[in-house]
Formats: structure tokens, C-alpha cells, sequence
């Protein structure tokens, strides 16, 4: 849907209001008050000029970016959540598919290396059964799993703890470039040149939630913003899984054994969840057959094939 500059204004204006619920969001937009009549009803009420114009800035920079609304068919579930919800997403790229299953894949950034390869081959078993990956950019597990899926031509979601202008982490802007080239999507809730605070990860982390149907936390030690994705998983209603690399004695496990300690099943790939229910027909094998070939992948000094599954 297209609105002119200054119903645009009007409705991110309301929409970066936090403090308000959706609903109320959702009234004031719907309501047709100009911001200067809803400021001097309600005392608490921002106008957010500035994240607003650069918005309807980065909006005119390219036909790729878009808001997708609250209400709109690609707009996530949040379960029973109710605060701190955005009320718009910034997205790069194609919007997400609503009738496409999606995992998301999270862990720590101080990985061990059987770990990564883990988050490497249950991104790249994803996007070999049409199933989109949902993760974070952050170094170690995130990156791995979307790199996975982006070696097999897959989908990702990838969500920013910053703005779409600013490169965070650094180094990840050819990333978001094959996130693109692949069919995805990279989705903010920050307006584009907001840098990456540290409250920003938990808010991120909601919408790794919500976009993912499952959430398998791969491995990550205590107070680790991995849990916190779990948290909200749980809240909204969606299956934890832990990877097996994530239990075990080492302080990289701490955080994940306690997801095991609560009733997280553990994991070895996708066939071990509730997905291999919708029929995955393609099944990744590590290789060590000698030449890679079409159907192989290589990450690290690990080399895996692409098998379809014999039921």
C-alpha cells in the first residue's frame, strides 16, 4: 500500500511511539488525527521528525526497500507478547513468504568448531528443502547458518540490530548483498542510520523469534542473548531445540545445557524436529569421497553432499 510523504510522516511518527501498544497504534493511525492534534492530547506523544524523514529518504533510495505494517499478511505473530512490539519493519529485498516454513538458527559468536560446522549444515539442509533460515548476522553460529543456506541457493531472514545504512557487524554487507541475490530478505526495526545500542540485540532478537517457526539454539554459554531468543520463543509458542554441540561441559555449553535441563530436545539436523513432518526430502552427508563436485559444499575443512532422503 502507498501513502503520500505526508500520511507516510503521519504513520511511522505514530508507529515509532513504543510506549503505546499496537492497538493504540493501530487507532491513532486509523483515527486520522494530524500529529500536532494526537501531541496535544497526550503529553507523551514524540514526532520522531528525523527517524520519519529518513525513512521516506531511504524508502525513495530504491525500489528493493519497503515497510511492512502491522497487519499486513507479512507481518509475524508475537504469540502472547505485548510490550515493546514495533509497529513497522524495514525491509530489504523480498518480503518475506507467510506460507514458507522458517527455522531460526541462533548461537553464540565464540563457537566451537563442531558447532559451526553444525550451524553450517542445518542452514544448508534448510535451504536444500525449501525451508528459509532466520538469523541475526552476528559472527560464529549466525553467520554459519546463513552462510549454509546461502551455499545452497536458499532464503534467509536476516535481522539487523541497527539501521539498514550502517554495516553491523562490519564485513557483512556482501552478506546482505547474497541475502538478496538468493530471494531474501533483511529486515530492521531501527530507523536506517540508527547504530547498534545494546538494547537493540533483545529488540532484534524478538524478530528472530517471530519469523522463525522453530528456534534452535545451536550452542551458547549463560547470559548469552542466544537465551534470549529462546525466551521469546517459548513465550510465543514455537519449539526450542538445542544442537548437540551445545551440551556438554564447557562454558560455551552453559547456556544451552540449561535449555536441556528445562525439556529442549536436542538435536543433529532437521530430520531430528517436528519439521521432517512436512515431507524433507534432501538430507546432508559429510563427504570424504575425494573431489567436491556439484552437489558438495565445503565449509572449513568439511565437506558435505547433498543426498536426496530414502524414506
Amino acid at each position: 500500500m502507498e501513502y503520500d510523504c505526508i500520511e507516510l510522516e503521519r504513520r511511522l511518527s505514530i508507529g515509532f511511539n513504543s510506549y503505546l501498544s499496537l492497538s493504540q497504534r493501530h487507532r491513532y493511525v486509523e483515527g486520522g488525527r494530524s500529529l500536532e492534534e494526537i501531541c496535544r492530547n497526550d503529553g507523551h506523544f514524540h514526532m520522531y521528525r528525523r527517524e520519519t524523514r529518513d525513512v521516506i529518504h531511504w524508502l525513495s533510495r530504491s525500489r528493493d526497500n519497503s515497510i511492512i505494517w502491522y497487519g499486513d499478511v507479512q507481518w509475524p505473530s508475537f504469540g502472547s507478547l505485548k510490550k515493546g512490539l514495533p509497529y513497522m519493519l524495514f525491509c530489504t529485498g523480498k518480503r518475506p513468504d507467510p506460507g514458507r516454513i522458517a527455522v531460526a538458527v541462533v548461537g553464540t559468536r565464540s563457537a566451537s568448531y563442531g558447532a559451526l560446522q553444525q550451524a553450517y549444515r542445518l542452514g544448508l539442509e534448510a535451504a536444500e528443502n525449501g525451508i528459509t533460515v532466520v538469523s541475526g548476522f552476528a559472527e560464529g553460529i549466525d553467520q554459519a547458518a546463513m552462510r549454509g543456506a546461502l551455499d545452497g541457493h536458499g532464503r534467509c531472514i536476516g535481522v539487523l540490530a541497527c539501521g539498514h545504512d550502517l554495516e553491523y557487524p562490519s564485513l557483512t554487507m556482501n552478506m546482505r548483498h547474497r541475502i538478496l541475490d538468493c530471494g531474501g530478505s533483511v529486515l530492521s526495526r531501527f530507523a536506517p542510520d540508527t547504530v547498534a545500542y545494546k538494547s537493540n540485540f533483545a529488540a532484534r532478537n524478538m524478530i528472530i523469534a517471530a519469523y522463525g517457526d522453530i528456534v534452535i539454539a545451536v550452542q551458547a554459554p549463560q547470559l548469552s542473548g542466544t537465551l534470549n531468543t529462546c525466551g521469546y520463543g517459548t513465550q510465543m509458542g514455537k519449539d526450542v531445540f538445542v544442537g548437540s554441540h551445545g551440551v556438554g561441559d564447557r562454558f560455551i555449553q552453559a547456556g544451552t545445557n540449561d535449555l536441556f535441563n528445562a525439556g529442549a530436545k536436542v538435536i543433529n539436523t532437521l530430520s531430528d524436529t517436528e519439521l521432517d513432518r512436512s515431507g524433507l526430502c534432501r538430507s546432508i552427508l559429510e563427504w570424504d569421497g575425494g573431489d567436491e563436485g556439484p552437489d558438495t559444499r565445503r565449509f572449513g575443512d568439511r565437506i558435505y553432499m547433498v543426498r536426496e532422503r530414502i524414506n
